[in-house]
């Protein structure tokens, strides 16, 4: 069952206004791969350069998986390219290279909790969240579909736990909309639904989901087993509002 299935669950979510984006101070982007930045909050990445919000983003994870059988490209080469379009998406929604940090741990051995390598992750994260002086954080949703995002929400959960001021989160989406199980998706009560209208950012954000062009085309086309992004899932976040969910 698919969460693009089950529209009701959103269909009252509130919207944050611009003074809403200003308030959100200093945010932190968490990304488990490269791309997922662009997917779940590119429009809203945009909206708060635009506001000279200060953002900074983190990829978790190095993205080698995502052709692990390529010739042309192997795992080293891959990562590189794969930062490459990172770099080339964030700076079409305006956040300079400077303001990137990619910790390069395994795609797709992203530790969770009571996992080897965990206190591991959640001290790198710790350091950009104290470095940064975050005050909000973009997180994948709790229970997303792909194991890498789940790993990454408890990694940045118990950071913001050990932080040593109150910093806020918002849970932003990518597997839910095209693997959901109905286990997966909010609970009533749960969180707060919030929505942010990208109307003015829709072209920016497609454009930076185009520059991942490893992801998005054929361009590594010896690996039978890789991953493109297909147009229907493309689909679900070509819209003009960006879904998120805060807990109470």
């Amino acid at each position: 069952m698919g969460l693009i299935q089950e529209k009701e669950w959103y269909a009252d979510a509130a919207l944050l206004s611009t003074e809403d984006l200003k308030d959100l101070g200093k945010t932190l982007i968490v990304a488990p791969h490269p791309d997922d930045e662009s997917l779940g909050c590119g429009g809203t990445i945009y909206l708060l350069r635009q506001l000279q919000i200060p953002v900074h983003v983190v990829f978790v994870s190095d993205g080698s998986m995502s052709h692990p059988n390529s010739k042309t490209y192997p795992s080293d080469k891959l990562v590189a390219l794969r930062e490459m379009e990172a770099i080339e998406a964030l700076k079409i929604l305006d956040v300079n290279s400077k303001a990137i940090s990619f910790l390069r741990l395994k795609d797709s051995k992203l530790p969770t909790c009571q996992m080897p390598g965990f206190e591991d992750a959640v001290k790198l994260v710790s350091d950009v969240i104290k470095k940064f002086e975050t005050e909000t954080i973009f997180v994948p949703w709790q229970r997303d579909p792909h194991p890498d995002h789940r790993a990454t929400w408890q990694i940045v959960d118990q950071a913001v736990k050990e932080s040593q001021k109150p910093v806020r989160s918002l849970e932003y989406f990518i597997w839910l909309w095209e693997r959901a199980g109905s286990s997966d998706l909010p609970k009533h009560g749960e969180c707060n639904v919030l929505k942010v209208n990208i109307q003015t950012a829709k072209d920016h954000k497609m454009k930076a989901i185009a520059a991942h062009i490893s992801q998005t085309t054929d361009l590594i086309n010896d690996d039978p087993d890789g991953f493109t992004l297909s147009p229907e899932v493309l689909a679900h976040f070509d819209k003009t509002f960006e879904i998120f969910v805060e807990k109470p």
